[in-house]
């Protein structure tokens, strides 16, 4: 029975021989995967929506102000933390330019305020920092938030979800668990597997609070998971001023301790095991595609050149009738999202019709009972404006929420319907290689189908410019009488103008969120079948390449590729009794 280092061992020498190998588009792959074997690169990431904390978590773990806290949505780009004696950042820009910064500079790089927009170019900010946590190749990763009103900052963080190896994921006890988080928690399994939950801020809320939030917190996650989990009660700010001010009883209130241990635990037992399962999943991968590859260029370079351009001729001809296929697809799907924004202006339409009358009606019969009980105007017109917003916020949280789950389930059936078309034309793609080379091939992707991201907030109160003050101080210098009905006048146009205003806004986010989720479908789909296309003619004009070589040298390579082939097949079975061995570590 093997042990970890012999297993890591085993895989470097795979990677390797497979580098030695191949010429072609697969060395970026094996050197990502060689570098991350070589340094033990273990991506541990700190997860979850924004402004619950995780840099004021990470600083805990840390022991000292590090990375940037802020109380407003901050974290705009991604911050690497790894071992180093002497505490330093590195910015590593998209052009590919590297700047040493110190630790106190992080902020200029990687905050929205400072680099709104990332408009200065950043790829990531690298941290070093010396702390055990970061020892044997672990990283931290400070990840932006999810949900946040800046929408790149969630792409960014959706993004960073092929790197994770491990995951800590951050929920609060006030308030709980939201929309987008249930969204990105569904799409990290398909990512990772080890996920540890923390709930952040208990200092906020008191025992029974934090019982309740506990006990709601994990139902909810035991439903999307589908599992049972542990859930890590913390309080970041209170561990990181322990540890700076070095004490210990409120290290112990913040329960850090208890949550460092199981992380302790996991990186000392389990880690090794995680990051093995990782690398044998990416080898598996690159080696599925390779055997397909070398299996089309061997029997292609067996043909003459006649017969073989003759094949090649009939396989662009389909390929071309493909694209045209593929345009009609995209013709259907503008289509089909067109009728479902207009289903979504008609729902509006009857929302207005259905409801705008009736909050009037609302608003005068509120508007009778509060001058019963309010005494002075100032107060009836603040209660008036306190009912109207619950009531928009009432309206408008089940509209939309309904309108959200009936556009998911019509785009669910498009996107599947359009998936099931793009696979069948993948498989068309190869199965007419199969057929033109007389080898058995086999798609070498699925399409998976996309969820929904949203930032909607409700907007509810402008804030006044001086006209409306100077019209509000008149206002309330006026009879109580009169004041009272223009106080009713004011209510009955501010309920009409908020509710119409939502009605765009709720219409401009579902809109946009249809129009981004279908854009980066389509642009899935389209990647995977141009990826099909592209490897089956690399392997083709490779063999084309062959004809001006002399029997000799082509027997040679069609020789080289059969051996290729049986030892990618043996590395393949190599790497199944590992990963059978890993379980069992």
């Amino acid at each position: 029975m093997r042990d970890y280092a012999s297993i890591r061992g085993a895989l470097l020498e795979i990677v390797d021989s497979l580098s030695r190998d191949t010429g072609r588009n697969g060395s970026k792959k094996l050197n990502d995967l060689k570098e991350k074997l070589t340094q033990e690169q273990f991506n541990l990431v700190v997860m979850g929506q924004f402004k619950r904390g995780k840099s004021t978590f990470i600083n805990a773990l840390l022991g000292a102000h590090v990375v940037p806290t802020a109380i407003v949505p901050l974290t705009s780009i991604v911050t690497v933390l790894q071992y180093g004696s002497n505490p330093k950042g590195v910015v590593r820009y998209s052009d590919g330019r590297t700047e040493e910064i110190p630790i106190s500079d992080i902020s200029k790089f990687v905050t929205e305020r400072e680099n709104p927009e990332n408009t200065l170019g950043i790829k990531q900010v690298d941290v070093f920092y010396p702390c055990d946590y970061l020892r044997d190749g672990v990283r931290i990763i400070d990840t932006p938030g999810v949900g946040s009103v800046y929408q790149h900052n969630t792409d960014i963080a959706y993004s960073y979800l092929p790197y994770v190896d491990a995951g800590i994921f951050l929920i609060t006890a006030d308030p709980p668990l939201g929309g987008s988080e249930h969204r990105f928690l569904k799409d990290i399994q398909d990512y990772v597997d080890k996920v540890f939950f923390v709930l952040n801020k208990i200092d906020v809320v008191d025992d029974k609070d934090l019982d309740e939030a506990m006990a709601f917190t994990a139902d909810v996650l035991a439903l999307d998971l589908e599992r049972a989990i542990d859930i890590w009660p913390v309080s970041a700010k209170l561990a990181l001023t322990a540890k700076l001010d070095g004490r210990a009883d409120q290290l112990t209130a913040s329960r850090m301790l208890e949550f460092e241990t199981r992380l302790k635990d996991f990186l000392y037992h389990e880690k090794g095991k995680t990051f093995l399962q990782v690398v044998i999943a990416g080898i598996l991968r690159y080696v599925a595609d390779e055997t397909m590859a070398f299996k089309l260029e061997q029997e292609a370079a067996k043909l003459s050149l006649d017969e073989l351009k003759a094949k090649i001729a009939e396989f662009e001809r389909s390929a071309r009738q493909i694209e045209t296929d593929r345009a009609q697809k995209g013709f259907i799907l503008e289509g089909q999202v067109k009728n479902l924004r207009d289903v979504l202006d008609n729902d509006l339409q009857a929302l207005k019709e259905k409801e705008v009358s009736g909050l009037v009606k609302a608003v005068e019969l509120a508007f009778e009972e509060k001058m019963i009980c309010q005494p002075s105007s100032r107060e009836l017109e603040k209660g008036m404006e306190q009912f109207v917003f619950d009531r928009i916020l009432s309206l408008f949280s089940t509209f939309r929420n309904k309108e959200a789950q009936k556009i998911a389930e019509v785009l669910e059936g498009i996107y599947l319907d359009l998936a099931g078309r793009t696979n069948r034309t993948i498989e068309r793609i190869v199965s007419l290689a199969s057929d033109l080379f007389h080898v058995e091939l086999r798609p070498f992707t699925s399409v998976e189908k996309l969820t929904t991201k949203s930032d909607f907030y409700f907007m509810l109160r402008d804030d006044p410019d001086a006209t409306a003050l100077i019209q509000l101080g008149i206002r309330f210098a006026l009879p109580t009488l009169v004041t009272r009905g223009i106080i009713l006048k004011r209510m009955r146009s501010m309920a009409r103008d908020i509710f119409e205003r939502h009605c765009g806004r709720v219409r401009y986010d579902l809109i946009r969120r249809i129009d981004d989720t279908t854009r980066d479908f389509r642009k899935s789909l389209n990647e995977k079948i141009d990826l099909t296309v592209l490897t089956i003619r690399e392997a083709l004009q490779r063999a084309v390449s062959l004809k001006d070589k002399s029997e000799t040298e082509v027997s040679q390579t069609v020789s080289q590729l059969s051996a290729r082939l049986t030892a990618v097949e043996k590395l393949r079975s190599e790497l199944l009794r590992y990963q059978k061995q890993v379980e069992q570590l």
